[in-house]
């Protein structure tokens, strides 16, 4: 299969690519997904091709193409807002997973039908929003048992 891409498509493409192996790769100290560091890395190659070459350097001891200092710098502010977007959806949605089955028990929760677990955990959900919104985490406390 062949795919065209014009210069401004090959861009985001990059882009692209680097945040979905940052997804995948980020956290990861070892045991990498190899295939996606693979398909960066070919991706990055072809740049010059696009005369993007300047975004994109070569590491020979690594034998494989990063973005430069400032392209990645570009690409990190839009996994900055996603890891925001990110951290605020799971908090909201774990505290509700967590009432629900303490209010409810784990097996109840786990017998509702969906829809009625769906509108239940975001009737939640909106209320932790709602706080989090007017007060961040400034009244979010750990309560410790004695």
């Amino acid at each position: 299969m062949d795919i065209k891409l014009n210069r401004a498509q090959y861009e985001t493409l990059m882009r692209l690519v680097y945040l979905g192996n940052w997804v995948v790769n980020g956290f990861r100290d070892k045991d990498k997904d190899p295939d996606t560091d693979a398909m960066e890395n070919f991706i990055y190659a072809k740049a010059r091709d696009f005369g993007l070459g300047d975004r994109i350097t070569y590491d020979e001891e690594a034998d494989a193409h990063f973005p430069t200092e400032g392209q990645e710098s570009e690409w990190i502010a839009d996994l900055d807002d996603y890891k925001n977007d990110l951290f605020w959806d799971e908090l909201m949605y774990r505290l509700a997973d967590r009432d629900l089955v303490a209010r409810f028990g784990e097996a109840n929760v786990e017998a509702m039908p969906p829809e009625e677990r769906k509108r239940m955990e975001d009737e939640l959900a909106d209320q932790y929003y709602k706080e989090f919104e007017k007060s961040g985490l400034d009244r979010l406390q750990l309560v410790r048992p004695s």
